[in-house]
């Protein structure tokens, strides 16, 4: 196996790799009645080339290669903190092909993903974690980080009867 930077050339394997982790999350959604969600993300829209191109672009999303072939990715970016820290990197998502998990990759690309963060100083990362994901969690916590519990406040612009009057 080996490890990467993401490439201009990974669209495909990556809105595909994509594709297939979001159908497993939205049976997750189904089995775990999460209605509300599973509304909201089900209308998302496909993997989009500038979407692809924004993590390409943060040069800290890397991707797992197996005989020539795109097999897992982490995706991450920076981000400004207001806690003081130069800068957090956000881990947004990892993805390992359902047929080669289990066998580390996802550890590997977090470890890779540590390594580049410490090279580029930065001080904190961070990720989002459904406390109903034992898997997720676990790798996590295989990496080191510290998981606790979260809740999630959102708001739906595009849905909300209220309006704003100045941004």
């Amino acid at each position: 196996m080996r490890l990467r930077l993401l490439e201009e050339r990974d669209f495909e394997a990556f809105a595909t790799l994509f594709n297939e982790a979001f159908s497993e999350y939205l049976e997750f959604l189904r089995r775990e009645n999460y209605e509300q969600f599973l509304k909201e993300v089900a209308e998302r829209e496909e993997v989009t080339r500038e979407g692809f191109d924004f993590y390409f672009k943060t040069g800290t999303t890397f991707v797992a290669e197996k005989e020539g072939k795109v097999i897992g990715y982490v995706v991450s970016q920076t981000v400004p903190s207001l806690h003081g820290i130069n800068k957090d990197l956000w881990v947004a998502f990892i993805v390992v092909q359902k047929k080669f998990r289990r066998q580390r990759i996802g550890l590997a690309l977090l470890a890779k993903l540590q390594s580049c963060a410490r090279e580029a100083g930065v001080e904190r990362l961070y990720s989002t974690i459904n406390p109903n994901n034992p898997e997720s969690i676990g790798l996590h916590q295989k990496a080191g980080f510290e998981v606790r519990d979260w809740k999630i406040a959102t708001y739906n612009v595009k849905t909300s009867e209220r309006t704003i009057s100045r941004c």
